[in-house]
């Protein structure tokens, strides 16, 4: 809960005299995910493609919030000769700061929490489930005026049981 509230302050203070569209929107994104973990003598550094959908509304102010599903595929590797996946995904939710710098031009932001799932096989077997709440971080652009908009982004996912985990992904959203 303490990184929601910092990752929510973070929001409100980038926010600040930022003006952006305001308004409900709703959209898809496809990317590559990666999931990096070492530990007891073993590296797992693997990547494979993912998705998320995601609905977001923006205030007057630049201000916005942000909810969405995330799938990260089943990232693969090999350890000690044995075929070792993760299959993740997760629900998100952010406060965004948007920075509108023409028409069809947006830089944005966002802070929030990631509440995810994931799966540890081993041979196509699972051997692990686990789960949590951690802190989520990105950043954008969205390309497009009117309702039809390309974005782009790089999200960054503070998991405490892996080194490191991130998305870069591209999509369209649809803006009401």
């Amino acid at each position: 809960m303490k990184k929601f509230a910092w990752a929510t302050s973070l929001c409100l203070v980038f926010a600040a005299g930022i003006a952006s569209a305001e308004g409900l929107a709703l959209g898809a994104s496809y990317g590559y995910a990666n999931i990096d973990d070492s530990e007891d003598g073993f590296s797992f550094d693997a990547s494979d493609t993912g998705y998320k959908l995601f609905g977001n509304y923006t205030f007057r102010n630049g201000f916005g919030i942000e909810g969405g599903y995330i799938d990260f595929g089943e990232p693969d590797d090999d350890i000690l000769g044995q075929s070792a996946a993760i299959d993740a995904s997760g629900w998100n939710l952010y406060g965004v700061g948007t920075l509108g710098l023409s028409d069809g031009f947006d830089l944005f932001a966002k802070a929030g929490v990631v509440s995810w799932e994931a799966d540890s096989k081993l041979n196509g077997i699972r051997i692990d489930r686990d789960s949590g709440e951690d802190l989520a971080l990105g950043i954008g652009a969205r390309f497009g005026s009117g309702t039809l908009a390309l974005r782009t982004e790089f999200e960054w996912f503070d998991i405490s049981d892996a080194d490191a985990v991130w998305m870069a992904s591209v999509g369209l959203e649809f803006r009401f």
